[in-house]
């Protein structure tokens, strides 16, 4: 009689936030392994390669100041590129985090199925590929800063806070669709439909000075809003954005927070393991 081998069985193990952590921490080296992938496989079959990272957000720069400087005359403290960019460098970090990170789990079925790791690490993957894409826009906007004389000053310090609250934003929605994907598959259409409306409710090519106060709380109600400014006092010494405007900020953070509590919980049950 033959002996049979014990089955192996993949689970989500452990349950409680602290071993989930000390999972966390176990497999990080898993990150900068799906990162690579990551890297490799968008630019692999490109010509230009990691170029793009470049050419992509200079090229809409560029169509947007054609757009907003020179045909509806906005007016900024900064020359207008310069405060356009920055903007679009925060929605862009952002966006991409919504988007790619939001089907991170459903994408990487296959390998889930092999082997067990915390499955955060797959949306914190995707956030470490966008922020190599934002790195390198940053260091252009760098550049062209310098170009125009504009001193750096204490304020750049401040900069990985705006950064943090950033990628918190864009994994609030990201955890919370990885949950509900594997449900409602559909969902998968919304959110970027969201996210193009959401650009032109944000001030991200023109100042919140051309909205009435009066509809301070509407505009403010999205965080991206108050980060957006945080990027722009940072880099190039604009206004601060007082704290009034991050209550929305701090309800992201938390949402972001209870979408990974319910991943703990849930991992089990988001996964075909069969």
């Amino acid at each position: 009689m033959t002996e049979q081998k014990p089955i192996k069985i993949i689970t989500s193990r452990p349950f409680t936030p602290a071993e989930y952590w000390r999972e966390l921490v176990k497999n990080k080296g898993l990150i900068s392994v799906f990162t690579r992938q990551e890297l490799k496989e968008t630019y692999a079959q490109t010509k230009f390669g990691i170029l793009w990272s470049i050419i992509r957000p200079l090229f809409t720069l560029l169509v947007f100041t054609i757009i907003f400087r020179n045909f509806l005359k906005v007016p900024t403290d900064s020359p207008y590129y310069l405060f356009a960019f920055s903007g679009m460098i925060a929605w862009n970090m952002f966006s991409q985090i919504a988007i790619l990170g939001s089907t991170s789990i459903v994408q990487r079925q296959g390998i889930i199925k092999k082997m067990y790791f915390p499955k955060l690490i797959l949306p914190l993957a995707k956030v470490a590929v966008i922020l190599v894409d934002a790195s390198i826009s940053l260091l252009i906007l760098f550049v062209l800063i310098l170009i125009e004389r504009i001193p750096l000053s204490a304020n750049l310090l401040l900069l990985p806070l705006f950064i943090l609250l950033n990628v918190c934003c864009g994994l609030a929605i990201a955890i919370w669709m990885n949950i509900l994907n594997i449900r409602f598959r559909d969902l998968n259409q919304i959110v970027p439909a969201i996210i193009t409306i959401g650009i032109w409710l944000t001030p991200v090519f023109y100042p919140t000075t051309i909205i009435p106060a009066t509809y301070d709380f509407l505009v403010y109600a999205n965080p991206l809003a108050g980060i957006i400014k945080g990027f722009r006092f940072a880099l190039l010494g604009e206004g601060f954005p007082t704290w009034q405007y991050f209550p929305s900020v701090i309800v992201a953070v938390l949402i972001m927070l209870a979408g990974v509590w319910q991943l703990i919980k849930v991992e089990d049950s988001i996964v075909d393991y069969g």
